[in-house]
């Protein structure tokens, strides 16, 4: 089985999240809404930030549903090589602004590789490796705080879930959601909606190795973000990134 098979089985799942949340493309995988968690200050609106999978098999057709959702900025998190070999399709649509800035040169979910048999410090690693890029860290954030009113900023990497997933957590870290609801949205990656809110939210025992070393890299990134910095707040800011910009990504979520 190919890489690309393996991830549309992995995430091709009808259990996986509820309708709202996950964005239906016959081309695309991975795709989904930060809208509707609730967090400290409201809950998160639809429409303004969607994480996904790999863009560059896209049809025509879901072209046209991603750009009628609103999706007018896209960023590509992948590598120089990847994005050589597998372009974005969406970003020559009119009005689409387009922003690579690749976040780390290694697909962590690559099932070829056999990188989760290393257990979960290889992810841990990786993701810690990511968040000391801070000069990515801040080109993404001013990106994303160039999206106007109405404007859908939409951001992915190869499978959507690791560097995709880096990204989704500082976002919702920076509008307030608690750690278990940034935890759990990392997780819909790995496993259906019902099986991590049990464990994360209820306290059931994960029974699947991959979901276990993913849940023990995601608490310990942020465990280690709150130790360093005391905020995913402070974290960005460290980035270089302003107030004002924070301010800008946060009202545009909320």
């Amino acid at each position: 089985m190919g890489l690309r098979e393996r991830w549309r089985e992995l995430w091709n799942r009808p259990e996986d999240l509820e309708p709202a949340r996950k964005l239906e493309l016959a081309s695309g995988y991975n795709v989904r809404e930060l809208g509707g968690y609730a967090v400290e200050r409201g809950v998160t609106l639809y429409r303004r930030f969607v994480r996904s999978g790999g863009l560059d098999m896209l049809s025509t057709q879901d072209q046209r549903r991603l750009y009628d959702y609103g999706v007018r900025l896209v960023l590509d998190l992948r590598g120089e090589h990847e994005v050589s070999v597998a372009a974005d399709k969406i970003q020559r649509m009119p009005g689409v602004r387009f922003c690579h800035v690749p976040l780390f040169d290694i697909d962590l979910s690559d099932p070829s590789l056999g990188l989760d048999e290393l257990g979960g410090s290889y992810h841990t690693l990786g993701y810690l490796t990511m968040l000391a890029n801070h000069d990515a860290v801040r080109k993404v954030f001013s990106f994303f705080a160039t999206a106007e009113e109405g404007e859908c900023a939409l951001f992915h990497c190869a499978a959507g879930m690791d560097r995709t997933g880096m990204i989704a957590m500082l976002l919702l870290g920076l509008v307030g959601a608690s750690n278990e609801r940034i935890v759990a949205d990392y997780c819909y990656s790995f496993g259906s909606c019902a099986e991590v809110d049990g464990i994360v939210f209820k306290g059931k025992q994960p029974v699947r190795r991959e979901l276990e070393l993913r849940l023990d890299a995601i608490t310990t990134v942020l465990d280690r973000l709150e130790e360093g910095y005391g905020s995913i707040e402070r974290y960005l800011l460290s980035c270089g990134l302003t107030p004002q910009a924070l301010e800008h990504v946060r009202g545009h979520l909320l």
